[in-house]
């Protein structure tokens, strides 16, 4: 098998970095490709309906005859008619919801990759609607009712709006098909939708075309046609190990582009699988021995546990070996349906339809499970498989029933072992090319948080198009929860180091949230998402109270003069309630006024807004101290120095790359000198060398802040830091002028 699909990914979990990053980087470029996130995000959307549709099926069909009498004692005897209908507004037009939703993304993904006129995705939805029933135009075989279904149109359906959405997106791009309007009354979507009416209009044409081509070719009915193309190679099959490995491989196949394997194959059931099954019976009852291995039965009961693909193998690989906490609650979710061999909710969830991460375990897991128990039933250790079963039979159960044995519940257990260890290398690559995607889409969330630029609704992160602003909205929900909860939300403390005397000058605390899913979020992104949702006073007393309740126990620890810097945020400074909300702070947590900087950025100076500098100068009369945070970036110029209460200037980053004898150190002394003049001490930020640390020092700096000294640290371990660095320097805690009530009322604000 040197050199197979199955070889190098059985290979994956020891080969070099290299190659499986280089695997990584294919999976993720295959995996953004327009058509296939259009088809994963199409099955999601459609997931309610498959929910719904698979629970109905399962409480119809369940396979007990005690509980469906106790339902027809409770229900009545119109209850399967109800699940009926249900399954009927479900599954029953999957297929049509599918390609409505698939034609509007790829519409969505368009826009977001392509200038040009905007596609209207309800427009692209109609359009392929349109399409799909002048394909289709039904023959004697299938009705439209069956090609709207889940079972019968799935294939069909995914195929007309993959290649409509193509032709329309693409005719709507050539500017001599589209019809110019100045004006067109005062909605800018209908002329929009006019401009490229024409490519609709030849879309739904070319469709006509290829159905005349169809028909003239004697293809009348798609389904019909596919349909016998796909069962041809059985028809003169035996009933043996190949035409086993050849069904399951095909099926799967079938599958994973989107079309139901089983009905597409039912008539290999019909004239194989089924009379086998029946003669292993009949031979039975007779006293013969059964003569065939690949039966329906076998099929049901040892090469879809849990349904297409052993999909409850997967289930349980994600819930052992997956770090995806959404993809864990959705195999949680998905688990009750599957023991019953419903997995529609899993294939339409994580999707598996056209997912690259999962197509090898996907094709291969039935495989190999149909080899192991064909070898168990060849050697005699299973008996042959003769009772036809319910499709919804449980495992384990279905093992016991369709063989006679317990031998029958220990091959389901051996091949549920099986396919779990093979799709648990996937389920863990499947995780880094979600966590590579989602670095990716979190590069760019930070890079517009960092801007200044704003959407449409004034906002940084929530105004983004595409996979940004879906990931700025799910934060934005799980930032309010997280504030709620206080679990996820913490803050680490970067030591600034006084260089000449080698001891800790204060430290800056840095806010931090793990998210349960997406891990470490920046903290741009966090304040940016507060800003546009509204919460940023909310955030901001968050951080405030835990870093004042952190300095205040740690007083008669460190050094009496630690300073504490907590940063704000330009609307945080914009509240009326702000200075209230420090004074209230200051008071709970004991902490002196003197012991406190509040952090402000450069663009803050230039506020206009008189009561957000009254705070200021207020907040400064009462001792806590202000600092310019990032000076340097341009926003302000030096006479803010000395027209605001500043103590101290933080020197921005990137003012301490540059060789000596440049721009950025003059710059720096010129700032350091005037500050000095001032009374202001100057902090310079981003120290990561001694060379820049001895660059600063001969220019007069004296207080340092950066990865040269520390990095951000845990409450404990800066303790200890500032401990060691401490020791022996300066005396520590006596006596003890931490504990200061705050002498000003709230009242007076």
């Amino acid at each position: 098998m040197n050199g197979s699909p199955f070889s190098r990914a059985a290979s994956l979990a020891r080969a070099p970095w290299g190659s499986r990053r280089a695997l990584l980087d294919l999976l993720i470029e295959a995996g953004d490709q327009p058509l296939f996130l259009a088809i994963q995000r199409g099955l999601a959307l459609v997931l309610p309906l498959i929910m719904v549709g698979a629970l109905a099926i399962l409480v119809r069909d369940f396979p007990s005859a005690s509980i469906q009498q106790m339902l027809d004692a409770a229900l009545g005897a119109q209850w399967r008619t109800r699940c009926g209908n249900l399954i009927d507004g479900t599954f029953g037009i999957a297929s049509l919801a599918l390609l409505c939703a698939l034609s509007g993304t790829m519409a969505t993904l368009h826009n977001q990759r392509h200038s040009g006129p905007h596609v209207s995705p309800i427009m692209a939805a109609v359009v392929v609607l349109s399409c799909f029933f002048v394909i289709t135009a039904a023959g004697d075989t299938t009705t439209w009712r069956e090609l709207f279904s889940l079972n019968r149109g799935l294939l069909v359906a995914m195929g007309v709006a993959a290649l409509g959405s193509w032709i329309f997106l693409r005719l709507a791009q050539i500017e001599w098909l589209q019809l110019r309007f100045r004006m067109m009354g005062s909605d800018p979507v209908v002329r929009d939708i006019l401009m490229i009416t024409p490519a609709g209009m030849l879309t739904i044409l070319c469709f006509g075309g290829l159905q005349w081509a169809l028909t003239a070719a004697g293809v009348v009915d798609l389904y019909a046609s596919t349909r016998e193309w796909v069962e041809s190679p059985f028809t003169d099959a035996g009933s043996g190990l190949g035409s086993g490995l050849a069904y399951v491989s095909l099926s799967q196949i079938l599958w994973f582009f989107g079309a139901h394997g089983p009905n597409l194959l039912f008539a290999v059931e019909e004239h194989l699988l089924i009379p086998a099954g029946l003669a292993n019976a009949a031979a039975l009852q007779s006293g013969a021995e059964p003569a065939f291995i690949i039966t329906k039965p076998f099929i049901d009961a040892f090469a879809r546990l849990g349904g297409s693909g052993s999909s409850l193998c997967l289930i349980i690989a994600i819930l052992f070996a997956s770090r995806d906490v959404g993809s864990r609650r959705l195999a949680v979710f998905a688990l009750f349906p599957a023991l019953f061999n419903v997995n529609e909710p899993l294939l339409f969830g994580i999707p598996l339809i056209l997912n690259p991460s999962y197509l090898i375990p996907f094709l291969l897991t039935p495989v190999i499970q149909t080899l192991t128990a064909f070898g168990a039933t060849a050697l005699e250790l299973v008996p042959h498989t003769t009772i036809v079963m319910p499709w919804t039979t449980p495992p384990l159960i279905s093992g016991f029933v369709a063989t006679g044995s317990a031998a029958g519940v220990v091959m389901q257990l051996i091949n549920l072992a099986l396919g779990a260890i093979i799709y648990v290398p996937f389920v863990r690559f499947s995780d880094r090319v979600r966590e590579h995607r989602g670095k990716r889409v979190m590069s760019g969330l930070l890079r517009a948080a960092e801007s200044s630029e704003t959407g449409v609704g004034g906002r940084k992160c929530l105004d983004r198009l595409g996979d940004e602003g879906r990931l700025a909205k799910a934060l934005a929900d799980d930032l309010a929860l997280a504030l709620k909860g206080n679990t996820q939300l913490f803050l680490e403390y970067q030591p600034q180091i006084g260089a000449k005397r080698d001891v800790v000058h204060g430290v800056e605390a840095l806010l931090r949230w793990n998210h349960p899913v997406y891990g470490r979020v920046p903290p741009p992104v966090t304040v940016a998402i507060a800003e546009d949702m509204g919460m940023i006073d909310r955030l901001g007393a968050f951080v405030l109270a835990a870093a004042c309740t952190q300095r205040a126990a740690w007083c008669g620890q460190v050094p009496d003069t630690l300073i504490l810097s907590v940063n704000v945020s330009p609307r945080e400074l914009l509240s009326p309630v702000f200075a209230r909300t420090v004074i209230a702070v200051l008071e709970q947590s004991g902490l002196a006024p003197h012991l406190l900087e509040l952090e402000i950025t450069e663009s803050t100076v230039l506020i206009p807004d008189r009561l957000a500098l009254d705070s200021l100068r207020h907040l400064r009369e009462m001792g806590i101290r202000i600092a310019i945070d990032d000076f340097g970036m341009g926003h302000a110029s030096l006479r803010y120095l000395q027209e605001l209460p500043i103590d101290t200037v933080k020197i921005d980053r990137s003012l301490t790359s540059g060789g000596p004898g440049g721009l950025n150190e003059h710059i720096v002394r010129s700032i350091n000198e005037l500050s000095r003049s001032l009374g202001i001490l100057t902090i310079v930020e981003g120290v990561e060398l001694d060379t820049q640390l001895s660059r600063f020092l001969a220019l007069g700096c004296d207080t340092f802040q950066g990865y040269l000294f520390s990095r951000p640290l845990t409450p404990g371990d800066c303790l200890s830091f500032i401990g060691a660095r401490q020791n022996n320097r300066q005396p520590i805690g006596a006596p003890n002028t931490c504990d200061h009530s705050v002498m000003v009322s709230r009242e007076t604000l």
